[in-house]
């Protein structure tokens, strides 16, 4: 396979994954089923034809909610015979305003992954027993009697344990997350 179909194969697979966000942005904004229909799929052609092309998107959640902005822009212009016209300006700004949303959503979603990466490897990093316990409470769903029972441990104890790994695992997230930022 090559990488040109390779980066069309995962595009695609991107762009399913979030087209229910942009199918939610684009019909905010035109409010008409089946007009927003054509603009997500006339965005998916031309982010095709963008990749056949060779160029290279960073954002493509951004990248087609531009490419859907100015489609819907000219959704509206042809509009202008219509009994209502869309202000442009008004127009423009409740656009801009719906892309900050999204772009805010996007940055939220990214530093979530980042924080469960992050997580990931802390866990990863204590002893068998802390990963333990941690799977009895949070994975089994244990109640802390039950782990205590399991554990040989007494009640206050696994309850002691419990905190101070949260606050572990908390410091070394924060740690990780820190270091990133200051390498990226």
């Amino acid at each position: 396979m090559s990488s040109e179909t390779h980066a069309i194969q995962q595009a695609a697979a991107e762009f399913i994954r979030d087209r229910h966000l942009l199918g939610a942005f684009v019909n905010g904004l035109l409010r008409d089923v089946h007009a927003a229909e054509d603009v997500l799929q006339e965005v998916w052609m031309l982010l095709s034809a963008e990749l056949e092309k060779g160029g290279g998107i960073q954002n493509q959640a951004a990248w087609c909610r531009g490419v859907a902005r100015n489609l819907i822009r000219r959704h509206w212009e042809k509009r202008q015979m219509a009994r209502v016209v869309a202000d442009s300006e008004a127009l423009e700004a409740f656009m801009d305003r719906v892309e900050h949303c999204f772009a805010w959503a996007d940055a939220q979603e990214h530093f979530a992954t980042a924080r469960l990466a992050a997580l990931d490897e802390c866990v990863a990093s204590l002893p068998d027993r802390s990963r333990r316990l941690l799977s009895l409470k949070y994975t089994q769903l244990a109640a802390l009697e039950r782990i205590a029972e399991e554990t040989g441990q007494s009640f206050e104890a696994v309850k002691k344990a419990l905190i101070r790994l949260r606050a572990a695992l908390l410091d070394c997230v924060r740690r990780k997350l820190s270091q990133e930022e200051w390498n990226s």
